[in-house]
């Protein structure tokens, strides 16, 4: 009995996973596409811009990649680019750690994989509101609906690259640099529908302002790094100064 009742809790947990990621699901499949058709459009084969998404699995990273491929840059400041981008999930790892805490060594890196920046989003989201709640974090995120969240969303990405690259070599050249914005829009589409906060709001101007700002002076990768730290510094600094004008 307490078997089948364990099953049980699996399926609809697994089931609310996936029915979270729809809304990325619908977000990364155009994104995908795009990626794929300006991969192809770059001069990449079909089968390297698949396999970018099947092992990066970094949207920025992978349209950095294609940028930097196509101007000739060298492996090294490839990877050293690469892994400056992607430093900010360091502090997605730290920030849901707690809630990660019971899982077994090799689960938790299994569900590390899936965690973009989309996904922490979601689990970010639902963290906050059960500490809100006076709840345990180790007890929000539970396995089933991690893995069917991340691993919904990364079917889509993926399934977007090979369509997009697929088709990439018909579309003209204009079109495919215009769809470069894509991935921008997505972020400004994930800030905005989750109605955000004044500390929020700073943080994203001030993160989208040192960006570019550092962008005038380097193409190394830093500028996203640079936003991503300052924006985060001011957002929780705000915070909380807020949290403490609040409190009796």
């Amino acid at each position: 009995m307490n078997t089948e009742a364990t099953r049980s809790g699996r399926r609809v947990e697994a089931l609310r996973g996936l029915r979270d990621a729809l809304p990325i699901v619908l977000a990364y499949v155009p994104v995908g596409v795009t990626f794929g058709v300006v991969a192809v459009s770059n001069g990449l084969p079909v089968w390297m811009a698949c396999l970018l998404s099947l092992v990066i699995y970094a949207g920025a990273s992978q349209f950095i990649f294609v940028t930097l491929a196509a101007a000739g840059a060298g492996p090294l400041s490839m990877i050293v680019t690469l892994l400056l981008v992607n430093l900010r999930h360091a502090l997605y790892g730290a920030t849901l750690g707690r809630a990660f805490a019971r899982w077994p060594e090799a689960r938790r890196w299994l569900g590390g994989w899936g965690l973009t920046d989309e996904v922490f989003a979601v689990l970010g989201a639902r963290v906050t509101a059960s500490v809100a709640r006076g709840e345990s974090p180790e007890r929000v995120i539970s396995q089933p609906y991690h893995y069917a969240l991340a691993f919904a969303a990364y079917a889509a990405w993926v399934g977007g690259t090979v369509a997009g690259a697929l088709i990439g070599a018909a579309v003209p050249a204009p079109v495919a640099a215009a769809l470069t914005y894509g991935l921008p829009a997505l972020f400004l589409a994930l800030l905005l529908n989750q109605r955000p906060s004044h500390p929020q709001l700073a943080a994203a101007l001030l993160g989208a302002l040192v960006a570019v700002a550092v962008r005038q002076v380097t193409t190394s990768g830093a500028d996203i790094v640079a936003g991503a730290l300052t924006g985060a510094t001011l957002g929780a600094l705000l915070a909380a100064r807020a949290g403490r004008q609040v409190a009796p």
